[in-house]
């Protein structure tokens, strides 16, 4: 004893260390066995135990996601965050994590538990901007990823300039900050992609300031710059298409449970599909879900795996995508999934949900052209959007496999085109929530906070407006690829 305390048994501690090494190898094991409540259970035991254990709660929470009870997941790494006093590195892994579940007001609490003891990462800090960005508080994502500058944060791994210049206008051509992205696109000492991402962010203001041809001109510059970084495959795209057109899909077994109709919304990307969630989100109790990556996952296992003609996989995959998009937040009557590439694999959604509704979005090719070189991409399958041949194929894919859908498939497709959207917004969402099965929508401009994560994030915050329909018109004089694509007059 020593003032009245017991002196610790290294040996129990030891023991005690093997034995929850031990049960967490068991759950582990339980969860690759696809035993996910028994694993839970285990966990959740263990972290009773030792709530500041990160391995046993970054478990649980990826056991917990995989059920599609994503909220729980969130409040699992919050609670691992407080019980580790909001460890630096340890909150930055679990702000990542919560943020891709969508559970961004989690994602926020660890952000603020992070930022208030003081000499925050850069890399933090970043990620914290992120995090308000995509909820629509401008203000304070501009203020982190200022921080993040000033604190010196790496510029060749993390692209801050690009996010900074999606969240204001500019008004100013003497702002300090298109000053900043102008220097940093010209300084030979970054990487060709980091500095390219600043000239993205030059054009975006350059654009704001409605000066065409400078944007034009450093729009082809930074677009050289990421084409030289690597190379789209056209053959391998076309390839895609014609394979895709030739899956022959079986209808899944016990596939469609009445009471769940996802809704997909697709087209070309820059074609609308954020702003016609978003809006339904607004004006109806559907539920914004997103990009959801979920069907591309399901896809490419059915595909790679040769399982298109089982009826069981099918079944097994349509149950898997229902469970991640309900969720365990409050139910909804339709759930929508905004990514616009799911339109290569909608011949898999008529096997899985017969009664599911497509909403495909059309836009004006020189605008979308336009819209699509001027933005910049993280994904590889986005890889197109730097050269107007590129977009060209891989456009004529998207219209190619549009036809076939309609053609093969008993699947409901409502036509919207963007200019539509835009124009007539309130008579536009009345005929989508009719087709979707939601009723009547209400005004289209209430506010909306749930998180956008696509590339549309400043857009669909804004009111709709109208600005964006013929805008490669302002381009045509110093992009004359533009006018190749434009509709005859």
């Amino acid at each position: 004893m020593m003032n009245g305390a017991p002196i610790p048994d290294p040996s129990m501690q030891a023991t005690t260390s093997a034995f929850r090494d031990a049960r967490l190898a068991e759950a582990r094991t339980l969860f690759q066995a696809n035993e996910p409540a028994q694993a839970e259970a285990l966990l959740c035991s263990l972290q009773a135990s030792d709530p500041a254990r990160e391995d046993v709660c970054i478990l649980l929470a990826e056991v917990q996601r995989s059920q599609g009870r994503f909220s729980a997941a969130a409040a699992t790494l919050l609670s691992l965050c407080r019980a580790c006093g909001f460890e630096q590195d340890m909150s930055l892994r679990c702000v990542e994590f919560v943020r891709q579940c969508d559970r961004h007001t989690a994602a926020e609490q660890i952000c603020e538990g992070a930022l208030v003891r003081g000499a925050v990462s850069p890399a933090l800090l970043m990620l914290a901007g992120n995090v308000a960005r995509e909820v629509g508080d401008f203000e304070t994502a501009r203020a982190r990823y200022l921080m993040a500058l000033d604190r010196g944060i790496d510029l060749d791994r993390h692209h801050v300039l690009g996010a900074l210049a999606n969240t204001r206008r500019y008004a100013d051509s003497a702002d300090s900050e298109i000053a900043r992205f102008a220097r940093h696109f010209a300084d030979a000492r970054f990487n060709p992609r980091s500095r390219a991402s600043a000239g993205f962010a030059l054009a975006k203001a350059q654009n704001d300031l409605a000066d065409y041809a400078a944007a034009a001109r450093t729009l082809r510059s930074a677009n050289a710059m990421v084409r030289a970084t690597g190379h789209w495959d056209r053959a391998g795209w076309r390839e895609f298409i014609a394979a895709r057109a030739r899956d022959e899909v079986v209808v899944a077994s016990a596939a469609y449970n009445g009471d769940f109709v996802p809704v997909f919304i697709v087209g070309l990307p820059r074609s609308g599909t954020t702003l016609t969630a978003t809006l339904l989100a607004r004006t109806t109790d559907a539920r914004d879900r997103g990009e959801m990556r979920t069907l591309r996952f399901i896809a490419d296992q059915l595909i790679a795996g040769g399982h298109l003609n089982s009826r069981a996989a099918l079944a097994e995959a349509a149950n898997l995508y229902r469970t991640l998009a309900v969720q365990d937040d409050a139910p909804a009557t339709r759930y929508l999934d905004q990514d616009p590439l799911n339109f290569r694999y909608l011949h898999i959604v008529a096997a899985m949900f017969p009664k599911a509704r497509v909403i495909h979005l059309r836009r004006d090719r020189p605008d979308t052209m336009l819209s699509l070189w001027s933005q910049d991409f993280a994904h590889p399958d986005l890889g197109f959007a730097y050269d107007f041949d590129d977009m060209q194929t891989s456009m004529g894919g998207h219209d190619a496999l549009l036809r076939c859908w309609k053609q093969k498939l008993q699947l409901p497709i409502l036509e919207l085109d963007y200019e539509t959207l835009v124009t007539e917004p309130d008579d536009t969402l009345a005929r989508l929530c009719d087709f979707i099965g939601t009723g009547t929508a209400v005004t289209a401009s209430a506010n909306d906070a749930s998180p956008v994560m696509s590339a549309s994030v400043w857009q669909a915050r804004q009111p709709v407006y109208r600005t964006s329909v013929g805008r490669w018109r302002s381009y045509a004089p110093f992009v004359p690829e533009l006018g190749r694509f434009a509709e005859p007059a």
